[in-house]
């Protein structure tokens, strides 16, 4: 065998080798690169801080007179800082009001902007609505619109608030 052959050998080797890589990669698509793109990095970084925010906002707009312990500790859940310590201060409170006004009250977010947003803090605004029943409205179901800033913190790789503001 010549040199030219070897050369030959191992070029014709080593496109039937990228060939067979394209189809892979063809086929599974961006599961075959390893790693993650920066893009991608930010993409989840951003989902995971959609997730826990519309997670708290719809905790935090959650009342059902009957399954309060429940609903508060969801809350507290993802809770942290100054936003744990008011609500852990007002739970009591909340229990009795929402016992004896027999509220019940179904949130939604509508929207979720971030603002601000730094590896392990975040300022979200969140559009939100909720659907209220109790004694003050005689047991009719009224709407109610929200607007609401979140602080956020990134603690043990979860995102938690730190501060709940409504804001016009």
């Amino acid at each position: 065998m010549n040199r030219t052959s070897v050369v030959n050998a191992v070029l014709g080797v080593v496109l039937v080798a990228l060939c067979a890589w394209l189809v892979v990669f063809v086929v599974s698509g961006d599961k075959a690169a390893p790693g993650t793109t920066p893009a991608e990095s930010v993409a989840s970084e951003y989902s995971d801080i959609t997730r826990a925010a519309r997670a708290e906002t719809m905790a935090f707009l959650s009342v059902d007179h009957k399954k309060m312990d429940e609903l508060t500790a969801r809350v507290l859940e993802g809770a942290t800082g100054t936003f744990k310590k008011q609500y852990e201060s007002s739970v009591k409170s909340l229990k009795d009001t929402a016992i004896a006004q027999e509220s019940i009250s179904k949130g939604s977010v509508n929207e979720i902007g971030l603002s601000e947003v730094d590896s392990d803090a975040a300022t979200v605004f969140v559009a939100a609505a909720s659907k209220v029943q109790n004694k003050g409205t005689k047991g009719k179901v009224e709407d109610r619109a929200w607007r609401i800033k979140l602080s956020m913190v990134k603690q043990d790789s979860r995102w938690l608030v730190s501060q709940l503001e409504f804001v016009g």
